[in-house]
């Protein structure tokens, strides 16, 4: 037995007698099993967690091992230093449990990809379920069923134990553990490092244990990830009315249909205007919309019938159908001599979304002109190209068009209910509030998440442990979707959130000029004179007219102040400004604090760095940030077939698996 710096007990595995594996046990039986659907669970779980410390050999095969395993459950914390322990440990609990393929004791870890890395060699893993190559969210072995909390709760450890009310064993600072220590596992352990890794468990146990105690959901039920909750939350809100399945299925997308929106889905518009890019300004302002996508998705329109093709002989007039505003049209068009119409703002193709290109000149990843230029769009995008670009011809290859209405009512008032908890719970429960927070920052997640995959599949003691194979063709995939009675959400009203955000934020770039500098999704930074201030006015204007047309009171009160779901706010000054493209930017607040947001850096120490060779004067092309202060981490696989024996430096032999550096 090992004791923390707050003297609390960690069972080594020496320690673990047979009357210890009864009481914990016994403490799984009086709690019970629940049922799921297919297989039945304990009605209570337990969390693990691994050390790891990594090994230079001085080649490219750097090798990690574990030193030490921990898991917490029935009130106790254990400590296993080899994976030999902790094996015959869940061998000793799921064989006195009576745990099988059908019966499971679940197991969290909150990383799990991280942990799988190193458990896999060791174990006889089954029945994983990974959404990309690596990224397991679950996995069965020898009666446990291990998940990860990190896709439950889409927060690190830190986080969500901080939200937690009350939480006993909070995340401790990774300063006082030292993660760049050698250790192997026979390092003897302070008490104070062990503290740290008590509390990883501990906490994790005592932060789910809360949610599924203030939840509707047990170890059964509860979704794998995050986003399960609020497709929860929908279809049951869309289940309500017996009319939205039928507009579900009548509005079933093919093969050639779902395609062509897979090429037209696009993002948010994030860009630097190129007449200012690389150059220090003065006087910018910053203007956020808020909540843009739940915004979009309750007071604008979508295609809302099923989509009909235009007859070939109608699509030289599709731009008919395109400014006529009843209709919303999908759209596979070329551009013929197509050139940006003004240089002084932000040039709206991305290269990555054209299906061929000849002959281009651009700007940071966007199109400037083109001899010949594709794309699948919708009728926003094309409206938006229409308006900034030049063309000697255009020709459309296909139209689809469906009518445009708002999306279905009981989708838009669950959402506006998510608004008003996320609005009045600010000062509440923190725990609460967050969760409200997650699920509505998740909605337009779900939205968009692709029908058709590949399945991602498991080959153990094989050097490419992971590949992506097609199991079914799209049109069986699309068939079995709409035939699923879980399945509620139309894939095309996804494409079409963030085609209306883009919308919305064109509205500002095109009201704004020349005085646009800066644009990312939902804000646009400018400089910060009283004409740009009207152009926000007269937009929030237009989207309370929007808001009155959509027939759903879209403003909360809370404390005597009123909030309105979509409109642009002042999100800050920047005295001084500076970019060098999408993501690549740095600025001087009101109160004088240096500031960057740069694609792979670490925001505070790639700061100071910066300031520390001269602040936004140093912000340019050429400025290499070294790693020790980029705090930016790579993660380096080392796949083998088997188990093998390291021999340390010291003399000591560990047994190691495939592993990460």
């Amino acid at each position: 037995m090992v004791y923390t710096k707050d003297n609390e007990p960690m069972f080594e595995a020496k320690d673990i007698s047979d009357e210890v594996i009864d009481e914990i046990c016994n403490h799984f039986w009086i709690k019970g099993a629940v049922a799921g659907r297919m297989k039945r669970y304990v009605d209570d779980f337990i969390t693990m967690d691994i050390e790891t410390t990594t090994i230079n050999r001085g080649t490219d095969n750097a090798i990690a091992f574990t030193y030490s395993i921990c898991v917490y459950g029935a009130n106790k914390c254990f400590l296993f230093r080899t994976w030999k322990d902790y094996l015959e440990f869940i061998s000793r609990l799921t064989g006195r449990l009576g745990t099988t393929y059908n019966m499971r004791l679940v197991c969290y870890v909150h990383n799990l990809p991280y942990e799988f890395q190193f458990m896999r060699d060791f174990m006889d893993i089954e029945e994983v379920f990974a959404t990309q190559k690596r990224k397991v969210v679950k996995c069965f072995c020898e009666g446990i069923e291990y998940r990860c909390s990190y896709k439950l709760t889409n927060m690190g450890l830190a986080r969500f134990t901080d939200s937690i009310p009350g939480i006993k064993h909070g995340k401790l600072s990774g300063a006082d553990f030292d993660y760049s220590k050698f250790r192997t596992p026979s390092t003897y352990l302070s008490p104070v490092e062990l503290a740290y890794i008590y509390n990883d468990v501990a906490g994790l146990y005592e932060a789910l244990d809360y949610t599924l105690t203030h939840d509707v959901y047990n170890v059964a039920t509860i979704p794998l990830t995050s986003t399960g909750f609020v497709r929860n939350d929908l279809r049951e809100a869309m289940q309500k009315n017996p009319n939205n399945r039928e507009l579900f299925i009548r509005t079933a997308l093919d093969q050639r249909l779902y395609g062509m929106l897979r090429a037209a889905r696009r993002g948010g518009n994030t860009h630097c205007n190129p007449c200012y890019a690389d150059l220090e300004l003065e006087d910018l302002v910053s203007m956020d919309m808020s909540s843009a996508y739940p915004a979009v998705m309750v007071q604008t329109k979508f295609p809302m019938s099923a989509f009909l093709p235009v007859p070939v002989d109608r699509r030289d007039s599709f731009e008919d159908y395109v400014y006529d505003g009843s209709w919303a049209c999908l759209l596979d068009v070329t551009f013929y001599n197509i050139e940006v119409n003004n240089l002084s703002t932000i040039p709206y193709i991305p290269k990555a979304h054209c299906t061929q290109l000849f002959n281009i000149v651009g700007d940071n990843g966007r199109v400037l002109e083109a001899e010949c230029l594709s794309m699948v769009i919708t009728d926003i995008d094309y409206k938006i190209i229409k308006d900034t670009y030049n063309w000697t011809s255009v020709t459309c290859r296909d139209c689809f068009v469906s009518k445009y209405d708002y999306l279905p009512m009981e989708l838009r008032q669950a959402v506006i209910e998510m608004y008003r908890k996320k609005t009045t719970l600010k000062d509440g429960d923190p725990y609460y509030y967050m969760k409200i927070k997650n699920k509505f920052n998740a909605y337009f997640g779900c939205m968009l998440t692709d029908i058709c995959q590949d399945e991602v599949v498991y080959h153990p003691h094989n050097p490419v442990p992971f590949s992506e194979e097609k199991t079914a063709d799209y049109q069986t995939q699309l068939d079995r979707y709409y035939r699923s009675r879980n399945s509620f959400l139309s894939y095309q009203h996804g494409v079409w959130v963030t085609a209306r955000c883009r919308e919305r934020l064109q509205k500002a770039i095109n009201g704004l000029k020349r005085d646009m500098v800066y644009c990312d999704t939902d804000s646009a930074k400018f400089f910060d004179e009283p004409v740009n201030r009207q152009v926000f006015e007269q937009l929030n204007d237009d989207i309370r007219t929007e808001i009155f047309k959509c027939g759903i009171n879209c403003t909360v009160e809370y404390k005597g102040n009123k909030y309105t779901l979509g409109l642009w706010d002042n999100d800050g000054t920047y005295p001084k400004f500076k970019s060098l493209g999408a993501k690549k930017y740095c600025y001087y607040d009101e109160d004088g604090i240096f500031n960057i947001t740069v694609a792979g850096l670490s925001k505070s120490k790639a700061k100071d760095y910066l300031l520390s060779i001269g602040g936004i004067e140093a912000f340019k092309s050429g400025t290499i940030v070294p790693k020790a202060w980029s705090g930016r981490t790579t993660a380096k696989y080392n796949d083998w077939e088997g188990v093998r024996t390291l021999t340390l430096d010291t003399g000591e032999r560990i047994y190691v698996g495939s592993n990460m550096v």
